[in-house]
C-alpha cells in the first residue's frame, strides 16, 4: 500500500458517517484552498504596490460592497447570460421564478459536483 492510498483511506475514514449521500468533501476542501490562495495573492499584490489602505472603511462602503456582492453572485448563479459558464457543472431544469433566470441542478461527481453546487 503506497502513501497516497493510505492518505485517501484516512480521508475516507474521517468523512465516513457525514452523510448517507455521496458528497464531494475533498473537492470542497480543494475549492476552499484555491479561494484562499487567490485571496492571499491579491493581498500580496496590494502590499507590494506600495498603495496605502484606507484608515477605516465607511458604512456606505460596506453597504455598497454587500449590494454589489449580492448582484454579482445572483448574476453568476441564476442569469441566462452566464449559463454557458455553469453548463459543464449543472443540468438545466427550466425557467426560473424571476424573468431572465434559470433553474439548474448540480451534476457529476467530485470537483464537478462541488463546483455545480457552488454555482447553483
Amino acid at each position: 500500500m503506497n502513501a497516497d492510498s493510505k492518505h485517501n483511506g484516512l480521508i475516507e475514514q474521517v468523512m465516513q458517517g457525514y452523510s448517507d449521500e455521496s458528497r464531494p468533501l475533498k473537492a470542497y476542501v480543494g475549492l476552499m484552498g484555491v479561494f484562499n490562495l487567490i485571496f492571499a495573492a491579491v493581498l500580496l499584490t496590494v502590499k507590494r504596490s506600495n498603495r496605502r489602505l484606507p484608515e477605516r472603511v465607511g458604512y456606505a462602503d460596506i453597504i455598497m460592497l454587500g449590494i454589489a456582492s449580492h448582484k454579482v453572485s445572483r448574476l453568476l448563479t441564476k442569469d441566462w447570460v452566464t449559463s454557458p459558464l455553469r453548463a459543464p457543472f449543472t443540468t438545466y431544469e427550466g425557467a426560473g421564478e424571476m424573468s431572465g433566470e434559470v433553474t439548474e441542478s448540480p451534476r457529476g461527481k467530485g470537483w464537478r459536483l462541488a463546483i455545480g453546487e457552488l454555482v447553483t
